[in-house]
């Protein structure tokens, strides 16, 4: 084996054919998408050079986009307001020795298994008027002055689109948080405890500092998947009402594949890419370990 692996010729073989299908699938498709995004081209005639002027309609004419800049980051806000301290807590209290831990830690992480699409779906009915569980349960506890088209109303429509994503990957950021918790040092929380530590100081003193580089993967992981969410809004609201839950790619799905405006649409995901790239970078700054 160590033979074989010092072999450069043998280390190609293996490389190369994953290299290409990555090449092919990621820099290629972005490489054409950032050429298109200067061109006019509705998929049927042929594409005409307008050099920057998508851009320019993006940032001056197009208030749909400027609005979905907006919404995608209060899908962001919401989404590690509604995520991080709730998997943080749950990774708390499953690492403590206890009874059916590992049963409740795979029943949490069990939603993330499943297709995005089926979650968003199974919270587009418990939230709907009239069918229901939520307005369902209201009735049936006589609180009916609360019942409410939740996905039909600006003010909530994002919440519960939020809540719908928060409620398929807390189980994942505790994974995450757990495996972190499991990593610090026994003899770190031993000595604490001989100290006199009770369970809040040894969270707050010991776990939480030594959680910074575990907490940073999970914002990042949060803040790329927010800038790029799609599946729940299209399923759940479709970016209504009235364009309150318009995210940047549902947009950019629109004015490609619906209007048909392709180069356009690719110089929205470009500003999208940029997004991802930049707030991933500023995360990463802001919670570097100044250690």
């Amino acid at each position: 084996m160590n033979k074989m692996l010092s072999n450069k010729k043998t280390i190609a073989i293996f490389i190369v054919p994953a290299l290409l299908i990555f090449t092919l699938i990621i820099p290629v498709p972005l490489l054409m998408s950032v050429g298109l995004s200067f061109f006019d081209w509705d998929l049927l005639s042929s594409a005409r050079f307008v050099g920057i002027r998508n851009f320019v309609k993006l940032f001056t004419r197009d208030d749909i986009f400027r609005r979905s800049i907006g919404n995608t980051f209060q899908y962001l806000g919401l989404s590690v307001l509604f995520q991080i301290p709730l998997a943080y807590f749950l990774a708390i209290l499953l690492t403590r020795g206890k009874r059916f831990e590992k049963l409740v830690r795979n029943t949490v992480f069990m939603p993330a298994i499943i297709s995005g699409t089926a979650v968003s779906l199974m919270f587009y009915f418990i939230f709907h008027p009239e069918v229901g569980l939520l307005n369902a349960f209201l009735r049936m506890v006589g609180q009916e002055d609360l019942v409410h088209f939740w996905l039909a109303d600006s003010k909530t429509a994002m919440v519960c689109v939020c809540i719908a994503v928060a409620w398929q990957w807390v189980g994942y950021h505790m994974v995450i948080f757990v495996t972190g918790i499991t990593s610090i040092s026994n003899d770190m929380i031993e000595a604490a405890k001989i100290d006199g530590a009770n369970s809040w100081q040894l969270t707050t003193k010991i776990i939480t500092p030594n959680m910074k580089p575990v907490l940073r993967v999970s914002i990042v992981l949060i803040t790329t998947s927010s800038f790029k969410a799609f599946d729940s809004i299209y399923v759940m609201t479709g970016g209504g009402p009235a364009h309150a839950t318009e995210v940047m790619a549902s947009h950019m799905y629109n004015k490609a594949f619906l209007q048909l405006d392709y180069g356009y649409g690719c110089a929205i995901g470009l500003i999208l890419f940029l997004f991802c790239l930049v707030f991933s970078g500023v995360i990463q700054t802001i919670l570097k370990d100044r250690g």
